[in-house]
């Protein structure tokens, strides 16, 4: 499983990452004091002089992240919270990779139309979005309707619900 770890020190941010998975790319960036400690403990060759290192270290390490100065998430958060933001400007810190999803599914839970013929929809988990062009959706949506929203052009979104073509879109929350 690969894992990832998030310090925030100092005001310095600093993103290290486990054993790259098989065919992924290396990332450069450096590695969280914290762990360092960690993993130097296997250099040292005297068994309990390495059991001191690893309980220290360890115990530092816990410490860290029980005060949230250390957050680990495993590779499943991540893409979870990659979906939860999705469509949600965000300067990219590299904290999340940088595969952006190129698409997302969700289940629509309300849709309302303003007096100047645009949508509004909210999804299952919460999210809220607009429509920003003058398309018409010629199907009125309803609750429980798929809905696929999709990256595009400069940034923008195209919003799909119940198999319709697609509008473009920006998420309000």
């Amino acid at each position: 499983m690969r894992i990832a770890a998030i310090v925030v020190a100092s005001g310095l941010l600093v993103t290290s990452a486990g054993p790259a998975t098989a065919g992924a790319k290396p990332r450069k960036t450096e590695r969280a004091p914290l762990l360092v400690a960690v993993t130097q403990c296997r250099a040292i060759a005297e068994s309990a002089a390495r059991l001191k290192c690893f309980d220290a270290s360890v115990a530092a390490l816990d410490v860290a992240e029980r005060s949230q100065a250390v957050v680990v998430v495993d590779q499943q958060q991540v893409r979870e919270t990659k979906r939860n933001l999705f469509g949600i400007s965000l300067p990219n810190l590299g904290l999340f990779g940088s595969d952006d999803l190129p698409q997302i599914e969700t289940t629509l839970t309300s849709a309302a139309v303003d007096g100047a013929g645009h949508w509004s929809f909210v999804m299952a988990d919460g999210a809220r979005w607009t429509q920003t062009d003058d398309n018409i959706i010629a199907r009125r949506p309803r609750a429980n309707d798929k809905v696929i929203i999709k990256r595009a052009a400069l940034g923008s979104f195209r919003l799909s619900v119940g198999a319709q073509p697609g509008v473009k879109a920006k998420r309000q929350n």
